[in-house]
C-alpha cells in the first residue's frame, strides 16, 4: 500500500503522453483535411464560367449566366436569374 503514489504518478504521465499524442495526430489530420477543402474550393471558384451547371449549399441547382467579380448570375429552372455570391457555390455538377 505504500507504493501507491509512484503508480498513480506513472499512470498519470502515461495518460498525459497519450493525450498529447492524440492531440497532435488530430491537429495534423484536421490541417490536411482543411488544406484539401481549401484547394477544392479554390479550383472550383476559378473554373466558374458561364454555361456551367452549379449547385449551392442549400441544394439549389442552376446554370451560370455571368460572373462579375464576387457575384454570379445564375438562372434557375423557373427561368429566374439570381444574383449570388460566388462563394455560395458548393459544386459544379456538369
Amino acid at each position: 500500500m505504500g507504493d501507491l503514489g509512484p503508480n498513480i504518478l506513472a499512470s498519470s504521465i502515461v495518460i498525459l503522453a497519450l493525450m498529447v499524442i492524440m492531440g497532435v495526430i488530430y491537429t495534423i489530420w484536421t490541417q490536411v483535411n482543411m488544406r484539401k477543402k481549401r484547394n477544392y474550393f479554390k479550383e472550383l471558384h476559378t473554373e466558374l464560367a458561364p454555361g456551367k451547371e452549379v449547385m449551392f449549399g442549400g441544394g439549389i441547382f442552376g446554370v451560370v449566366q455571368a460572373v462579375n467579380g464576387d457575384r454570379v448570375e445564375v438562372r434557375v429552372k423557373s427561368g429566374a436569374v439570381m444574383d449570388v455570391s460566388r462563394y455560395a457555390v458548393q459544386e459544379i455538377t456538369e
